[in-house]
């Protein structure tokens, strides 16, 4: 990933968190620079729509920062970037999690992701913890 991309792929999440969610904590946690950090975007045109990560914390995966650009959306470009992201976590044979924004709950019981305990305000919105049934 060059720096064009890697910046446009954190001016995306900046603009959906922080901008369009409201998010009351910034985007940037400083994640993206350990090493075992994957970064994964969709591009159209050149330029990222959509990115989410990868996170490994030793006995467990995490994927997170999952965004789409707004003029993007419904064009499954999220569930594709989701496929990607699976199929790496998966590799490295360790419990795979996520945080998930309350609506989109549904959305990753499609891939296989179970609810694994109570609903819990993250940055201002609605979340629940979930992990990847196998």
């Amino acid at each position: 990933m060059d720096a064009t991309t890697l910046y446009e792929c954190l001016w995306l999440r900046s603009a959906v968190f922080n901008g369009e969610q409201q998010c009351t904590e910034p985007d940037l946690d400083g994640r993206e620079l350990e090493p075992t950090t994957v970064l994964v975007w969709a591009s159209v045109d050149g330029h990222p729509v959509g990115t989410l990560r990868i996170l490994d914390d030793d006995d467990h995966i995490v994927i997170g920062r999952v965004v789409v650009d707004d003029d993007h959306r419904g064009l499954h470009i999220g569930r594709r970037m989701l496929d990607l992201a699976l199929e790496l976590a998966c590799a490295a044979d360790k419990e795979i999690t996520l945080h998930a924004q309350s609506y989109l709950e549904n959305w990753y019981g499609d891939f296989g992701f179970v609810v694994t305990g109570p609903h819990f305000d993250e940055a201002g919105i609605d979340h629940v913890p979930m992990t990847l049934g196998r």
